[in-house]
């Protein structure tokens, strides 16, 4: 399923590094994912670190190592995410639904304009349009919204809900488009989880 477009070679708009590397770009598709707080163990948490630290040592991100280390991080994140069962508060539908609702809430206000999104037990997963320059103030402002219901929410509310900082990647083509949507769409299988979370109504496409 492409959305449109070819290969993208966008302008950078900002580019900063707080314990993991952000890059907007002008136009720019993300794939982003949240997790809740304490979802990944220390042990996980020590190895995207050292992967992180190594693309801050590389100086640019243009070079090809840079790219392959994202890649890394992404694949040890979500290793860890999918195969742990730490903190799963989003598997329950009060929490789920009002993700979801903050989510479209959004794109109705024009702040994004999401392609696909998956609610998992301790991540979501959303591909989305951000306007140019809004990426940080977006999903600092998602966060801090539905973080704040969350506590209200959950019976044993914790410290935080969101982990402080996001993975974002964005997409260079048609053909990077079409592997995060099927991404998003394979993850609960990927993830080994039951046969009813296929059937699991916070799953959203485009189209």
């Amino acid at each position: 399923m492409y959305i449109g477009g070819m290969n993208r070679k966008p302008k950078t708009i900002n580019f900063w590094v707080g314990r993991l590397p952000h890059w907007e770009v002008q136009g720019g598709r993300y794939f982003i994912t949240l997790h809740v707080a304490g979802a990944i163990p220390q042990t996980g948490k020590n190895q995207i670190r050292a992967a992180a630290e190594q693309q801050r040592k590389i100086g640019t991100q243009h070079a090809p190592d840079w790219l392959k280390l994202q890649r890394r991080i992404f694949a040890e994140m979500e290793k860890w995410l999918d195969r742990t069962p730490n903190n799963p508060w989003l598997q329950e539908l009060s929490l789920a639904e009002m993700v979801a609702e903050a989510i479209e809430t959004r794109r109705r206000r024009g702040r994004w304009n999401p392609f696909s999104y998956i609610i998992m037990p301790n991540h979501l997963h959303l591909f989305a349009e951000i306007p140019d320059g809004e990426l940080k103030a977006v999903l600092e402002d998602f966060k801090r919204w539905t973080g704040h219901q969350a506590m209200k929410l959950l019976d044993d509310p914790p410290a935080r809900f969101w982990q402080k900082e996001w993975f974002d990647h964005w997409s260079r083509s048609d053909q990077q488009d079409d592997r995060i949507l099927k991404y998003i769409q394979n993850n609960p299988i990927k993830a080994g989880l039951p046969d009813r979370y296929r059937q699991w109504p916070y799953f959203f496409t485009q189209g």
